[in-house]
């Protein structure tokens, strides 16, 4: 059986929040895997992108909402297997995050690459991720918006 060879992926992602109707914060996920994972939205950065301004794009197309970039939430490290065969590949992908307020957009707009956008109470979407990583994430995106929060 030949080796299987190991690949390094970079991608950045973000922490899309707005102000809730209700008094608190509500977080935006989307949905992958027929609907079966929610995760924060992330991706590939493009040439000659930032960190921060590929969390902003992948953000957006995935969301179908705009968002300002406030934080860098720093980084997440994940292994996963992909193809099959000879073909078969271990990636380590390293994932870059970014807290984002809501600036603009509609969920109805998101990609063909997520099969659902939806807003969640903070508290929701913490139960909601399905990732302990991105989970770890969110908490300290919260943990940030509630001390600019306190006076």
């Amino acid at each position: 059986m030949a080796p299987t060879s190991t690949a390094r992926e970079k991608s950045a992602g973000g922490v899309l929040w707005r102000p809730s109707p209700a008094g608190g914060i509500d977080i935006c996920l989307i949905a992958t895997k027929g609907s079966t994972r929610w995760q924060l939205p992330k991706g590939h950065s493009e040439e000659g992108e930032s960190d921060a301004e590929a969390a902003r794009r992948e953000v957006r197309e995935e969301t179908g909402c705009d968002g300002e970039v406030e934080a860098d939430l720093g980084e997440i490290v994940f292994w996963f297997f992909a193809g099959s065969g000879q073909g078969r590949r271990r990636i380590r992908k390293t994932v870059r995050f970014f807290l984002l307020q809501f600036a603009s957009g509609d969920t109805a707009g998101h990609d063909a690459e997520v099969d659902e956008a939806a807003w969640f109470e903070a508290r929701e979407a913490v139960r909601k991720l399905t990732f302990d990583s991105e989970r770890d994430v969110l908490m300290k995106a919260l943990a940030r918006l509630e001390k600019q929060a306190s006076p």
